[in-house]
């Protein structure tokens, strides 16, 4: 049981790399590591936007986007700084007692992780008080924080990546299937995947939440070997956000054509109106969008791990109109879904309870 303490107040191409004395997963496989080599495999665009320096320290550590501001924290001391990502300037510091690695925003409360006591706090964001934490369930440090919209994902110095209750139950573990793969720093969350920075190797690596496969990965903006480091991965607004730690300390807000797609957020510029009502529901909810134009569509239904457990329509040239769809048979267990409406190279998702 764990140690809770509360405080008042596109088609994708799987990749395998081999090293020596180390194997990897490939598509599900363990592949031998002396018969294979990792190619760069780039099939999202990866532009960087725009970047800037911090300015309230001197090595940038985690991230977390709000909805509306970054949240950025020190890597030698905890000190939290809130940030306007639009104007590059920073809005608030804290300084809590805890608090030096990666961050996640929850839609409520900010999650940090902390190297000293290996513990994941949980704070208020507007008085910064500190609510509560726990101790996962490893003997390494926490690093790498993300939130899927329903659980926190916590990655262990080892390269092992935890899926987690905010109360400190592991639904599962998974492996970080990079070479070397120690030391998630950053984690993120989009399009039912992890995103993972890779601190050593100067890499971000999108990765399924299942087997740990690695789908995609890039090199990450800034990276340095020697000098600068990646650390802090999060997505907001429609871009990746990055973080690069040392003599060039630095924010990057990255373009990986996944613009909308951030779960259980609302999506500026589509006019699909997405909905599922009731919600939460038992039987017979319906879902329903709308569609200004000619489009091809896909509607899909996701678990909370990211796995598709139903298409409803499957890539469809779709006339404008309202459309409803009856929730399909197949949701046998209660839970936390997702609904995700894919039009043209536009994707928005909301979250659904099931009962």
């Amino acid at each position: 049981m764990p140690n809770l303490k509360i405080y008042i107040g596109l088609s994708l191409l799987v990749l395998c790399f081999g090293t020596a004395e180390q194997d990897y997963l490939c598509d599900g496989v363990m592949i031998k590591s002396e018969n294979n080599f990792l190619i760069e495999n780039q099939r999202r665009q990866f532009v960087v936007v725009d970047s800037f320096s911090p300015g309230f320290c001197d090595y940038s550590m985690g991230l977390a986007h709000d909805g509306q501001y970054l949240w950025n924290n020190y890597a030698w001391s905890p000190r939290i700084a809130r940030i306007n990502p639009e104007f590059h300037q920073v809005v608030n510091i804290f300084y809590p007692l805890y608090g030096d690695r990666d961050m996640a925003f929850d839609g409520t409360y900010l999650w940090v992780s902390h190297w000293q006591t290996n513990s994941i706090y949980r704070y208020d964001t507007a008085s910064f008080a500190l609510v509560a934490s726990y101790d996962p369930p490893f003997a390494g440090h926490a690093h790498g924080l993300a939130w899927d919209g329903a659980y926190l994902w916590v990655g262990e110095e080892s390269g092992r990546i935890y899926k987690m209750t905010t109360t400190g139950d592991t639904i599962r573990s998974i492996p970080f299937n990079a070479p070397y793969p120690s030391d998630p720093r950053g984690l993120g969350f989009a399009a039912g995947h992890l995103w993972v920075g890779h601190q050593g190797y100067g890499r971000i690596y999108e990765i399924d939440t299942i087997s740990g496969a690695i789908i995609n990965w890039y090199n990450a903006p800034g990276y340095v070997p020697g000098w600068n480091f990646q650390q802090g991965v999060d997505f907001g607004g429609g871009y990746l956000w990055t973080t690069t730690g040392g003599t060039y300390n630095r924010i990057y807000k990255v373009d990986i054509g996944l613009a909308n797609i951030e779960d259980g957020k609302k999506v500026a510029g589509l006019k699909t109106r997405l909905n599922i009502h009731p919600n939460p529901c038992r039987e017979n909810a319906v879902i329903s969008f709308h569609i200004d134009q000619h489009a091809t569509t896909t509607l899909s239904i996701l678990d909370a791990s990211g796995r598709t457990i139903a298409t409803i329509i499957d890539d469809v040239n779709l006339a404008p109109a309202h459309y409803q769809y009856r929730l399909p048979d197949g949701l046998n267990y209660s839970g936390v879904y997702f609904i995700v409406l894919r039009i043209n190279n536009s994707v928005q998702s909301i979250k659904f309870v099931k009962l």
